[in-house]
């Protein structure tokens, strides 16, 4: 297909000539304008030889951009909307590079997956224009299952990007942060207004990279990762109370007082300062103290 699909009138014409019917439920809203397409794809920085999965690929604007970037690589597009499944089949009929993927994103076994679709372990990259209602889920999922990512770029709600990227001492700094920043180093790379798409979404959204930290401290210096999170949660459920507090009074994990108290002073932590000023590393540190004392007893 030689025109490009990321177009008011391109897309409007796909759309009618399969007589499509937008899921609200699903989210879907495509992209038309071209020069946010390159943004993410330059983000991606594909060399050509890579494996790229794509999520939701809709009726393949961001598709079409990522197979011109391919050379001898691949790109498998996960899409839950059987109907878009097949426009993609009709828009890239005997294009090999592709594979089609009729699955739920949310759902998928991801080391399977590759298993299958990347016998030859090619270097991997993740790109996605994802619904807002199941960014944090796709996100978390795909980090949770540990890939060897090189790259993940992903267009999500501006709020839940920023959210991804916040630092401490910050109103966005909160779980997401912790649990995104715990695996990869985000960076918002280009906001995007609400009119770049059909049908037009009610916000606007921004582009996410995900890259790799050189040397992950954090996965290297946490003792006990779901205890770890425990804490996290804690912290951020009830932020406007001490850390003393909000650790010995959650329902998440509700530690005996004084051996928070111990572990702050420990760790030269004020009893009265908020979870939310801490930083990842003063956070690990403190769970893995409170962890190892918890644990002596």
């Amino acid at each position: 297909m030689e025109n490009k699909i990321a177009t008011p009138s391109e897309t409007k014409k796909i759309l009618r000539e399969h007589n499509l019917n937008l899921k609200k439920s699903l989210g879907q809203n495509f992209l038309i304008d071209s020069n946010i397409i390159d943004i993410i794809t330059t983000a991606a920085d594909i060399k050509g030889d890579e494996f790229v999965i794509e999520i939701g690929p809709g009726i393949g604007s961001l598709t079409q951009a990522l197979l011109a970037k391919l050379d001898s690589g691949k790109l498998l597009a996960v899409e839950k909307d059987a109907a878009m499944v097949e426009v993609l089949k009709d828009i890239f009929a005997g294009q090999e590079k592709l594979e089609l993927l009729n699955e739920d994103a949310l759902k998928i076994n991801w080391e399977e997956t590759l298993a299958e679709y990347n016998p030859e372990n090619r270097k991997l990259k993740l790109i996605a224009n994802l619904p807002y209602y199941v960014t944090t889920p796709i996100i978390m999922g795909v980090l949770e299952s540990d890939l060897e990512l090189e790259q993940m770029v992903f267009m999500v709600q501006k709020e839940v990007g920023e959210r991804i990227c916040a630092g401490p001492e910050t109103k966005k700094f909160g779980s997401l942060s912790v649990a995104v920043q715990y695996h990869m180093q985000p960076e918002i790379v280009h906001h995007v207004p609400s009119s770049v798409f059909i049908p037009q979404p009610d916000v606007d959204s921004v582009i996410v990279s995900l890259s790799p930290y050189e040397e992950n401290i954090y996965q290297e210096e946490v003792i006990n990762k779901k205890f770890f999170f425990q804490v996290v949660k804690s912290i951020f459920q009830q932020r406007r109370k001490t850390l003393r507090n909000s650790l010995s009074k959650s329902a998440v994990i509700a530690l005996d007082r004084d051996l928070v108290t111990n572990a702050l002073e420990d760790e030269g932590i004020g009893l009265k300062k908020r979870g939310e000023k801490l930083s990842i590393s003063e956070m690990i540190s403190i769970s893995n103290r409170i962890y190892k004392m918890r644990n002596e007893t």
